[in-house]
């Protein structure tokens, strides 16, 4: 049923709860699995390009090496993952690479990071769900455990 599984990722603890399922799944189906991140462009940040001071090269580098770490932790844990990092509007990436990858499923977080210099992940969320080509397996990310009632 799934051979091909895109886990979308922003470096953020709330993204990284969908981390579990997309294992479990890939695990469970033996499918591909493959971790996208995105840097976005100011379009997606909603703020004036002119009051942002964003080092890109610096979010690019740490994106990779973050999605780097997953991807050798989830190695030390017996898991293969592939790993993409783009660089666009959020919710086309993840559209456009899953187009691309031919994904059965897609699986991401409710939330992730937000707040100056980032997007808001669940308005991404939302869009992907919206218009993915595939299934789309949004796993919510609540602050706190029992906020998930």
């Amino acid at each position: 049923m799934y051979e091909r599984v895109l886990l979308t990722l922003d470096t953020s603890e709330f993204a990284e709860r969908a981390i579990p399922h997309a294992v479990a799944i890939s695990k469970a189906f033996g499918a591909r699995l493959c971790i996208l991140g995105v840097v976005p462009v100011l379009d997606d940040l909603g703020a004036d390009p002119l009051a942002l001071k964003i080092d890109w090269d610096a979010e690019v580098a740490h994106t990779e090496e973050y999605l780097s770490g997953v991807q050798q932790a989830l190695k030390a844990d017996g898991v293969e993952a592939e790993v993409e990092l783009r660089r666009g509007n959020v919710t086309e990436e993840i559209l456009l690479f899953s187009t691309k990858l031919d994904a059965d499923l897609i699986i991401m977080s409710t939330h992730g990071r937000s707040g100056l210099g980032r997007w808001v992940y669940g308005s991404v969320a939302d869009r992907v769900l919206r218009y993915a080509d595939c299934p789309v397996l949004l796993v919510r990310a609540a602050e706190e455990p029992d906020e998930q009632d």
